[in-house]
């Protein structure tokens, strides 16, 4: 008898010091965000993150966030695909999005109201990958 109460207690023990549920972390927010747009039946061709603020860091928590701002950029894959958008190129010229996720944290996820807004389309933004022109510095030549 006082055995089965050992391994009763043994057993509600373990159950007990099961480890806590990991934090939903700001990197999948930005995911989910991105994937949720993506989604979306008018998106055509997936969307990618291009930047994010404040910047996917190991020291930025999710739960200290009410909100946050990311431009994410249109690709060559079609969205009903549903491929990585990661491991899509992204379309020459194509669509940037800027975006507005606030964040209200729920028990074990949070919930994400996006607004997006095409980014200025009179502001030309080089495509992502596409190497910038070198800048010549001449400090002090003396040429006109």
């Amino acid at each position: 008898m006082a055995s089965s109460w050992m391994l009763l207690l043994a057993v509600l023990g373990g159950a007990c010091a099961l480890p806590a549920p990991e934090p939903f972390a700001y990197t999948q927010a930005l995911a989910q965000a991105v994937n949720s747009y993506n989604q979306r039946p008018e998106v055509k061709n997936a969307f990618r993150l291009l930047s994010a603020e404040p910047q996917p860091d190991p020291g930025v928590e999710l739960s200290s966030l009410q909100a946050f701002n990311f431009s994410m950029m249109e690709t060559e894959c079609a969205a009903s695909a549903r491929s990585d958008p990661e491991d899509c190129a992204f379309k020459e010229n194509g669509v940037i999005q800027e975006c507005l996720a606030t964040v209200k944290m729920l028990q074990e996820s949070p919930e994400i109201d996006l607004n997006c807004s095409d980014y200025p389309s009179d502001v030309r933004v080089p495509t992502p990958r596409t190497p910038l022109p070198p800048i010549s510095l001449a400090v002090g030549s003396g040429r006109a």
